[in-house]
């Protein structure tokens, strides 16, 4: 097994700290390119800089796309902000969010949202706030049963964005599995390390594992294979590295999971994943990868009665791994992960699909289409009400 080196806590902590001082850097940039535009009369918004990271590869797009125009706050007739909303609301403005539960607090503290939901109701209730928009149909979905139905027609959903890359046929080198998770437990790494070291006893070399993550324990022990690169941020040549040297991204979650999704389909890869919250709006079920049965995930119908919190949650499913709950996730990884060794015709058929998909949906031009019809429609909410307002004040 080769392995990077692990990283100090201090060293994670000076690396974060530089990171977030090159955000606020390019944010005050962005400020300041705002303030020397001039003003366009067909897309008065202001994007928060916060929206925005040359790094981020789902937010460039905010800046890129020639139809998206955006003016500094003082011009602005819709402001669009992220997992967040002003606490007056001095414009009209659209939010952004991971989940509705981001609103239940000014910072994003959906561990805890059931305390303090009332919070949310608030500010999606308000007259300026025109839409709340998540990053999933099934995000909206889940967060809508929290809300009062008169407010659903607020909700809508943007897909994250990735640039489509070419096709390139695989070449000769074993079998390569890819995973990349933030967390250990929630993500299932204990499943994925486990199909795998079934794998390796059945098919040798022939098979590989490329591990991003820098939630491994101390002293767990992985078996031989296992390429491990305990980094804290990827940045877009090492995604390249990585997706290219794979033939499958392999990411069981139990909890949320999106971005790796967008940027799998947007290189060919397949994708081997459980059916949580998003059903399969980013895996077509045997045409882009394989949808695995998950005994429960964090977002389901059991959120609210079997657990409450984020920590309740983490309790029972490491309560449900230790009573062998999970092994039907690691057997299924397992049978679906042979049936692309042993055919690699449909693995091809498969990353070609993923790609046709990537277009379709998860694309940066496909994502910016339905953007601006977000956009429009929230601007015309805005005239409307200003014509009933001067209608109302001329009788």
């Amino acid at each position: 097994m080769s392995r990077t080196p692990k990283l100090s806590f201090a060293r994670r902590c000076v690396n974060f700290a530089h990171y977030r001082s090159k955000q606020a850097v390019s944010s005050l940039k962005y400020n300041i390119a705002l303030t020397r535009k001039r003003p366009t009369e067909s897309m008065p918004i202001y994007l928060s800089p916060s929206l925005v990271s040359k790094d981020h590869p789902i937010w460039k797009t905010y800046q890129t796309h020639p139809v998206m125009q955006y003016v500094p706050y003082h011009r602005a007739r819709l402001c669009h902000w992220f997992n967040e909303l002003p606490r007056i609301f001095r414009r009209s403005c659209i939010t952004e969010v991971e989940h509705l539960f981001a609103l239940s607090r000014k910072t994003l503290m959906w561990q805890r949202p059931l305390e303090e939901k009332s919070r949310m109701v608030r500010a999606v209730s308000e007259k300026r706030c025109l839409a709340v928009v998540t990053l999933s149909k099934g995000l909206m979905d889940h967060g809508a049963r929290y809300l009062p139905r008169e407010l659903w027609p607020k909700l809508d959903y943007l897909y994250p964005a990735y640039p489509t890359q070419p096709f390139l046929s695989q070449p000769d080198r074993p079998f390569t599995i890819l995973t990349i998770a933030s967390r250990f437990s929630d993500k299932g790494l204990p499943e994925v390390i486990d199909a795998f070291r079934i794998l390796r006893q059945r098919h040798g070399s022939k098979v590989a594992m490329i591990l991003v993550s820098q939630a491994i324990p101390q002293n767990f022990k992985m078996p031989e294979g296992i390429t491990h690169h305990d980094i804290p941020r990827m940045s877009t040549e090492f995604k390249e590295q990585i997706y290219r040297a794979s033939d499958v991204l392999l990411l069981p979650c139990f909890s949320d999971t999106l971005g790796c999704f967008t940027e799998a389909t947007a290189f060919g890869v397949p994708i081997v994943t459980t059916r949580i919250h998003h059903g399969d709006e980013f895996i077509k079920d045997g045409q882009t990868g394989f949808l695995l049965r998950a005994p429960l995930f964090f977002y389901s119908d059991e959120f609210g009665s079997r657990w409450n919190s984020w920590g309740e949650f983490l309790a029972i499913l490491d309560t449900v791994r230790e009573s062998g709950g999970l092994r039907v996730v690691v057997d299924e990884m397992v049978a679906r992960i042979e049936e692309l060794l042993d055919d690699r015709s449909l693995l091809a058929t498969m990353g070609k699909n993923a790609i046709e998909l990537h277009r379709e949906l998860l694309s940066p031009e496909a994502r910016n289409v339905r953007l601006l019809s977000i956009y429009t429609k929230a601007l015309a909410s805005i005239d409307s009400s200003r014509r009933m307002h001067r209608s109302s004040v001329t009788q």
